[in-house]
């Protein structure tokens, strides 16, 4: 459905024009201030609604606006005053009115029918909801399930990269044993040693007391006998004396020879052994207990890893679910898609394509948005080169839609020229 027939009165600039449109790109030029976005305008006024309708819309100094837009099967009608009251009326061609006539124009319009260029002008996320709901992919739910399970990963990970800190920077000690040093108990073998050392080297100096007791009786004895040629009268008493001493040597000496063996064999226990022992039992110590913190991390690290890769995997299916729908829709431009986030064509993201390229996609949008009423109206036209001019008009061709377009000049592009807000005598108002 198009516009076949517009007349408007006093609507912002307008005086009062008439135009039937020829062909699918109305070109409405004139200068400055003239009155052409006041065509666009009226277009928006009677088919868009009191949303559409600015706070001044009559022309200044009347008291009230008309405008009559003729459909391929309908007649709008819509008055407003300066006050800011008004009426609509729509009927069709046989002259039955419609009771609830915005209802019946607001079935008709689509969100972008009275400026496609806004589409290039929303951001990257409302473009992306705006191209699913047009073609038909809600991935709300599979948006909110990701989101919770990418927030379920990344906390994971948060407290994995934590374990992982600990775990690493716990250093592992091969070569230490399972369980902690018993410095108690090695201060008890420590002590049984001392004292086995130090009867040793007691008995080692009743053995050299005996040597040395041995060769002072030698001495005597040499004395002894040295006496007895001196001391006739006590020859008896001292051989008495010597046989005591010789019946005594020989006893210390059997003695000796006894025991000499048995001491030369006595081994002295280690005792840098244990005191190395102890002097090492803190670190060796500190290193049990770094390795058992260690491997009471690695257990808690293997989960946190584990469910990470498992929030993973649910992520890549729901990835893959979107993009198996997205490779089934059917886009109104070929190269079209959205990431998560925006809209892509060509696979670079919207924002980034060039102006043509956005202006391709934005009419495509306008125009599939819109399968009842294909009317569209771009108030930057004085913007577009020839080479877009001719894209748009193949464009609204090809679709059977009608683009209104205003645009500074009078050039032989133009359609409609505008003049003191009335259609200029020379530009017909059959477009």
């Amino acid at each position: 459905m198009k516009i076949i027939q517009l007349e408007a009165q006093n609507v912002k600039r307008l005086k009062a024009i008439e135009i039937r449109p020829d062909g699918n790109l109305v070109v409405i030029g004139g200068k400055n201030g003239a009155g052409k976005s006041s065509v666009l305008d009226s277009i928006a006024y009677v088919l868009g609604g009191k949303d559409a309708i600015p706070s001044q819309p009559v022309r200044k100094g009347e008291k009230k606006a008309t405008v009559v837009c003729e459909l391929d099967n309908l007649i709008v009608k819509r008055t407003i005053t300066a006050t800011g009251g008004g009426t609509l009326t729509v009927e069709n061609k046989e002259g039955a009115v419609f009771k609830s006539p915005q209802a019946m124009l607001d079935a008709l319009c689509g969100e972008l029918t009275f400026d496609p260029l806004e589409f290039s002008r929303m951001s990257a996320r409302k473009q992306a909801e705006t191209l699913k709901g047009l073609v038909g992919l809600d991935f709300s739910e599979l948006e909110n399930e990701r989101q919770s399970l990418y927030d379920e990963r990344t906390r994971i990970n948060t407290d994995g990269k934590a374990l992982k800190a600990r775990f690493e920077g716990m250093q592992e000690y091969p070569e230490a044993p399972e369980m902690e040093v018993s410095v108690s108990g090695l201060m008890g073998e420590l002590k049984e040693r001392e004292s086995v050392n130090h009867e040793n080297e007691k008995q080692r100096l009743m053995l050299r007391q005996g040597i040395d007791d041995l060769k002072n009786q030698g001495i005597e004895l040499g004395h002894l006998s040295e006496q007895i040629t001196d001391l006739q009268v006590r020859i008896d008493e001292l051989k008495r004396l010597e046989a005591a001493k010789a019946k005594k040597i020989g006893i210390t000496k059997t003695s000796i020879e006894k025991a000499k063996p048995r001491i030369d064999a006595l081994q002295d226990a280690d005792e840098e052994e244990i005191r190395d022992q102890i002097g090492n039992a803190e670190t060796v110590n500190q290193q049990v207990r770094s390795n058992r913190i260690r491997k009471d991390l690695s257990e808690p690290l293997k989960t946190k890893r584990a469910e990470s890769e498992t929030l993973a995997d649910q992520i890549h299916k729901i990835d893959d679910s979107k993009t198996s729908q997205l490779a089934t829709a059917k886009f109104p431009v070929d190269g079209l898609s959205f990431s998560a986030s925006e809209v892509l064509y060509n696979e670079i993201p919207f924002n980034q394509a060039s102006s043509a390229e956005q202006l391709r996609v934005s009419v495509a949008m306008g125009i599939a948005m819109n399968p009842k009423l294909k009317v569209l109206l771009i108030r930057d036209g004085s913007l577009l080169d020839e080479d877009n001019l001719k894209m748009m008009a193949d464009m609204a061709q090809e679709a059977d839609a009608q683009i209104w377009l205003e645009r500074v000049g009078k050039g032989q592009e133009v359609s409609v020229i505008i003049e003191d807000g009335e259609v200029q005598d020379g530009k017909s108002a059959m477009a």
